[in-house]
Formats: C-alpha cells, structure tokens, sequence
C-alpha cells in the first residue's frame, strides 16, 4: 500500500513505516489480520484483546481531531475495523463462522457463492432442535417457579457443553478436510442454540 501522505510504500502497519500517518483499513483483511494474531479457533484472547487495545490507542480518531481531513478518515476507517474485529474474535460463535467463511462454508440461510464455491445452509438436525425446545420448555417452568437452584444446574449443563462444542469446532477447523470443516459448521449451528439457552439461563437472553 503506497501511503496517501508521503507517497512512499506504507508496509503492513496501521501507521506508515516512513511518515507515521494512519493508514485507511485494508478491505480484505480478515478480523485476525486487522488484530495481527493467529488464525486459530483456539486464539489466545488475552492477547488478541492486548492487541485490539494497542492498536485502537494508536488510531483513535481524537488522536486526529485536527489532522489532515485523509488521516481522520483512515482514524475512523481503522477505528471501525477494530471494533468489529474485536467483535466477532472475542465471540466463540462468531469467530466460527468467520473461521468457516474464510474456507467457503456458509451456515447462513440459503445458498450462496462464496469465492466461486456455492454452498449450502447448514441445518440444525431435528432431533437437536427438538431437545433444545424440551430444555427451553424445562427452564421457563423453573423460572416460573423461582427454582432458582434448578436453573443454576441447568445453566452448569449448559456451559459443560458449550465448552465440549468449542472443543469440537476447533479440532474440526484445524483439521481442515472438506468433511472435518462440515462437521464443524454442524457444531456451530448447535453452539449457536446452546449460547442462547445459556444466555437465557444466566439472565441476560430470551432463549430459543
């Protein structure tokens, strides 16, 4: 990238390597490039986390508030591009399926063409769905009653779970085969399903 300040080659840095003007956000990179960590399930987000601090002190828009009208442009351009990084790195469901998408798999709805691949939505199978509605059904009785104990184990199951599903989305994407990737986007869809029934259980959701 050739920076729109000095007209020397930027490098890979959000900064130019020669001037140190921000530098507008580079549309194809994914949420791990614009973070610099590893493309990994298993993404250390500690470090990612460091990361999207360091790099959002660096082009915070206030830093520009008087800079040329093209650096706080690129401050804000950069700006968003964190955030929404940040955003889908952090969330184990989201990560999945940026992870999946950067493979050619959807799990959105319908079909689509992905980097001239055409793909397929990825259902959840019914006898899932069916066990998903059964807890969902178990845990609004409880809440109904105020049995609070009952939602704190119900919640517990959950969490064992989901951690059991993340376990298998990241040794299926490491994996990489046609099948392996497949198989973690059916573990996805189910992640998705359980993140829910958790987010209802701990308060903070309305469940499936």
């Amino acid at each position: 990238m050739v920076c729109w300040s000095c007209e020397r080659e930027a490098g890979q840095g959000v900064l130019c390597a020669h001037c140190r003007a921000v530098q507008p956000p580079d549309e194809g990179a994914d949420a791990f490039a614009v973070l610099g960590v590893p493309v990994a399930y298993g993404v250390d987000l500690a470090a990612a986390e460091a990361a999207f601090k360091q790099l959002s002190r660096q082009v915070h828009p206030d830093r520009f508030a008087k800079a040329d009208p093209r650096a706080r442009k690129a401050a804000l351009g950069r700006t968003v591009q964190l955030n929404d990084a940040w955003k889908t790195i952090k969330d184990p469901v989201a990560r999945a399926e940026h992870m999946l998408t950067r493979a050619g798999v959807d799990i959105g709805r319908g079909d689509h063409d992905i980097s001239g691949m055409k793909t397929r939505e990825v259902m959840a199978p019914p006898a899932f769905l069916l066990e998903v509605l059964e807890l969902n059904d178990e845990l609004s009785a409880a809440k109904r009653q105020g049995d609070s104990v009952k939602v704190a184990f119900m919640a517990e199951e959950m969490r064992g779970k989901v951690a059991e599903t993340m376990q298998l989305i990241a040794a299926r994407l490491e994996a990489g085969t046609p099948e392996d990737l497949q198989a973690a986007a059916r573990a996805v869809v189910a992640l998705r399903y359980q993140k829910r029934f958790l987010d209802s259980a701990e308060g903070s959701g309305p469940g499936v």
